[in-house]
């Protein structure tokens, strides 16, 4: 739960200096809705990101929306491919690439509740493997 939650700090932080360079109104308030959808993996974060968007869009027009979508998506694929597996194997002693497999596997396997719960139950299947490795070469003659 730290990874995720220092994740969502990291994105809520990035995309209200964004907005806050572009000049969005609310800014802050669209970057604490950003922070709580940061606990929902890769799609919190981006519909809540889409609300900063249309924020965007209604207030300031279509140039400073394009602007915050890029700023939306830049945060989102720095996240997704760079922060979240490194944080999140840090988080649970696994490498970075399989905490990225486990999340996809998770998600094609059971969507976002699959996306959730993948990274625990990879570390708790690793964990229950070597520990019965652990027994078996202790009993080995």
């Amino acid at each position: 739960m730290r990874g995720t939650t220092f994740i969502a700090l990291i994105d809520a932080t990035c995309i209200t200096v964004g907005l806050l360079i572009l000049r969005v109104p609310g800014a802050v308030g669209l970057g604490a809705l950003v922070f709580v959808g940061a606990y929902i993996p890769y799609l919190g974060a981006f519909l809540s990101g889409a609300v900063a968007v249309l924020v965007a869009l209604a207030d300031r027009g279509v140039v400073i929306a394009l602007w915050a979508l890029g700023v939306v998506l830049a945060v989102q694929v720095l996240e997704g491919h760079v922060l979240q597996p490194m944080i999140q194997s840090r988080t649970v002693q696994m490498h970075p690439a399989v905490v990225m497999l486990a999340i996809t596997a998770g998600a094609s396997v059971a969507g976002i509740l699959g996306m959730l719960l993948a990274v625990p139950l990879t570390a708790a299947a690793f964990g229950v493997a070597a520990e019965v490795r652990g027994r078996y070469a202790a009993e080995a003659p």
